[in-house]
């Protein structure tokens, strides 16, 4: 599954929180992450008070104990994700949606 991390770092810690993210080298952060998440992109604002983060895991208890590490020093949310097909296939079974007739002229085909 799919995860969006969002953080905020508060003005009292930020300066502790930079200096850890900071000195940790590429394998210290992975060492962090675990082999059962992936991350897909993390990117953090220019000012260092925040950024988001997508992985991808299927182990909550993997990602409890990471989002765990962080948690003293920063403002954490996770939130599930799905990508586009699963979206699609969620909304397409519910009653209250209309399929558009097959052959019915759209904006799109029409020119």
């Amino acid at each position: 599954m799919l995860y969006l991390i969002s953080w905020s770092i508060s003005q009292a810690a930020r300066v502790d929180c930079w200096n850890v993210f900071g000195n940790m080298t590429l394998e210290d952060d992975l060492k962090e992450v675990g082999d059962k998440i992936r991350i897909v992109g993390r990117w953090h604002r220019l000012s260092g008070a925040s950024g988001v983060c997508i992985c991808e895991t299927d182990d909550q208890s993997a990602l409890d104990s990471w989002m765990l590490s962080w948690s003293p020093i920063c403002e954490i949310t996770v939130e599930p994700m799905v990508e586009d097909a699963d979206a699609r296939a969620a909304l397409q079974d519910k009653p209250f949606f209309t399929a558009k007739s097959e052959g019915a002229e759209t904006k799109e085909n029409a020119a």
